[in-house]
C-alpha cells in the first residue's frame, strides 16, 4: 500500500493547484500557476516570479520528501501518496458541487463542507513549512505504538529505513533530523488505518469536530465572478486571530475561497449574556438539523480583501493565483 515509485512529491495537491491555473483549458500536463514572492508582506506588494507562470506539475513539491525507505536498486521506495490520494481524489467534485449548489440556492451541501475541510486540513499535517506547528498539534502521537504487528513493522520502517535525501531536506527546511522523522510518524498514525473497517484518526478527529452538538460550526463561502483569490504555499490561514476560535480559511478555486470556524458559544458571549441565556443558546444548538451554519456570499469585496491579506500574511514565502494582476487588498 506505501510502496511506489513516486520521487516529486507535491505537500499541496496538484488538483488543487489545477482548480487555480491561469490556463485551466489547457492540458493537465501544460497547466500552469502564477506564483508571487513576498516583496514587503506589511504593505502586501508581490513580485511576480515568472511572466508565463509555474508548471504546476513541478510546483510546491519537493523530491522524497514523504519518502521513509529508499532501499535503492530500484524505483520503489515508501512513502504517503496512496494515503493522500485518498483525500485529493474527491476535491475538484466536491468544489465544483458545493459552488453549485449554493449558486442554485441549495444548502443541502454538509457532505462537501466536511470533505473539503478533511482534503483541505491534510495541507496542513503535511505542509512542510508547518512541521513545528503539525507536532505541537499532535504532541507525543508519533511515539504511540500500533497493536498491530505488521502496522509495527512498518511504522518502525520511519526510523530504520534508508533516507538518502534526509540531511539535504532538513537543511532546506530548516528542521533537524529528529523533528522530520517525528513528523513522518505522526503522519502515519494520523493517516493510516490502524483496525480493519475503522476510520483512521485524522478522520476521528475531523468527525469529532462535526458532531460536536455543543460548539458553533460556521462555514463561510465566499465566490467571485471575476475577482481571484490567493493560495498559500502553506494550503491555509487562520480565519479569525481570536484564541478562542478554531478557524481556518482556505483557497477552493481562483474565485472562491472558505472559511471554517468552530466555536464555543459559552466562551463567545463570557461577560456579554446571563446564564440562562447562554444555557439557553447551548441548548438549541444541541437540537439543530444541520450540524454547520452555512453562509454564502457572492462578491463581497471586504471578504475578499480579509482573505487575501490573510494569506500574504501568513504564508511562508510565497502565494499562488490564476491572474498576475489586478489582485484586491
Amino acid at each position: 500500500m506505501l510502496q511506489n515509485t513516486t520521487r516529486n512529491q507535491h505537500f499541496l495537491s496538484q488538483v488543487e493547484q489545477r482548480l487555480n491555473a491561469m490556463n485551466p483549458r489547457a492540458n493537465a500536463d501544460n497547466l500552469r500557476i502564477y506564483a508571487f514572492g513576498i516583496a514587503d508582506r506589511e504593505n502586501y506588494r508581490l513580485v511576480l516570479e515568472k511572466p508565463n507562470g509555474n508548471p504546476i506539475d513541478r510546483n510546491l513539491s519537493l523530491f522524497d520528501m514523504f519518502s521513509f525507505d529508499v532501499p535503492g536498486g530500484s524505483e520503489l521506495r515508501r512513502n504517503f501518496e496512496a494515503l493522500f490520494q485518498r483525500y485529493e481524489a474527491d476535491i475538484q467534485n466536491f468544489t465544483i458541487s458545493l459552488l453549485a449548489k449554493l449558486n442554485a440556492g441549495s444548502q443541502e451541501v454538509e457532505a462537501e463542507i466536511v470533505g473539503l475541510f478533511a482534503a483541505k486540513l491534510l495541507n496542513f499535517v503535511r505542509n512542510p513549512y508547518s512541521v513545528a506547528k503539525v507536532l505541537n498539534t499532535f504532541p507525543g502521537l508519533g511515539h504511540y505504538d500500533p497493536t498491530n504487528p505488521l502496522l509495527l513493522a512498518e511504522r518502525d520502517r520511519i526510523v530504520s529505513g534508508r533516507k538518502p535525501h534526509q540531511a539535504h531536506l532538513c537543511g532546506q527546511l530548516g528542521i533537524s533530523d529528529a523533528q522530520y522523522v517525528e513528523w513522518l510518524r505522526v503522519l502515519f498514525m494520523l493517516l493510516m488505518p490502524m483496525a480493519e473497517n475503522r476510520p483512521n484518526f485524522f478522520e476521528e478527529i475531523i468527525g469529532a469536530l462535526f458532531e460536536d452538538r455543543t460548539k458553533y460550526i460556521a462555514a463561510i463561502i465566499c465566490d467571485y465572478d471575476h475577482d481571484r483569490c490567493l493560495l498559500s504555499d502553506r494550503g491555509f490561514s487562520q480565519a479569525v486571530a481570536d484564541g478562542s476560535l478554531l478557524s481556518f480559511s482556505f483557497n477552493l478555486c481562483g474565485t472562491a475561497f472558505v472559511d471554517y470556524m468552530f466555536a464555543d458559544p459559552a466562551t463567545l458571549v463570557q461577560g456579554k449574556a446571563p446564564p440562562e441565556r447562554i444555557a439557553s443558546a447551548i441548548a438549541s444548538l444541541e437540537r439543530r438539523q444541520q450540524p454547520v451554519s452555512v453562509t454564502f456570499l457572492r462578491n463581497n469585496l471586504d471578504m475578499l480583501r480579509r482573505y487575501n491579506r490573510r494569506v500574504v500574511d501568513q504564508c511562508y514565502e510565497r502565494v499562488f493565483c490564476s491572474a498576475k494582476d489586478g489582485l484586491v487588498f
